[in-house]
């Protein structure tokens, strides 16, 4: 059961930069998100990984790919440790009343234990960096909720 926990929390970490659930109507307005940022994002135990997303930013909603490459390690405590292995996943999203803020929360279900995901990102004033921290939300069982931030910038 706590290797089917940690593997889920591994690839929740590939939605971290965009993971919430699309709402809402498309739009052509292009928003802040709109382009391929890339840099680094950091685990636990002064691991770290480079990631590049590549977006599509139009009205509230956000859309593209995430690739993470190897090297980011994640520690569950009880629930299992191990490092991230290179992925490439598909994301959605959408920004609120802040296009520059992005808030997003996401829950999985992993043997009947909740997993939950909460992101917050923002970008600077110029809108070239991408700062984004990822709380998992594990069972209290687990003993701590790993936390991942990231660096990105505007390529």
């Amino acid at each position: 059961m706590s290797k089917k926990l940690l593997i889920t929390v591994l690839m929740v970490v590939g939605l971290m930069a965009v993971a919430v659930v699309s709402v809402g109507a498309s739009s052509t307005r292009v928003g802040p998100y709109e382009g391929i940022f890339v840099g680094t994002i950091y685990g636990d135990g002064g691991s770290l990984a480079p990631i590049t997303l590549d977006l599509t930013h139009r009205g509230d909603d956000v859309e593209g790919t995430v690739e993470i490459g190897s090297g980011l390690y994640i520690n569950g405590r009880n629930c299992g440790a191990g490092y991230v292995p290179a992925s490439v996943q598909t994301a959605v999203g959408e920004t609120g009343r802040n296009p520059n803020t992005l808030n997003a929360d996401a829950s999985f279900n992993v043997s009947g234990f909740n997993v939950g995901l909460d992101l917050d990102g923002s970008l600077s004033a110029d809108g070239d960096e991408l700062a984004v921290e990822a709380k998992i939300d594990l069972p209290w069982l687990c003993g701590r909720d790993p936390v991942i931030t990231g660096e990105l910038e505007r390529e």
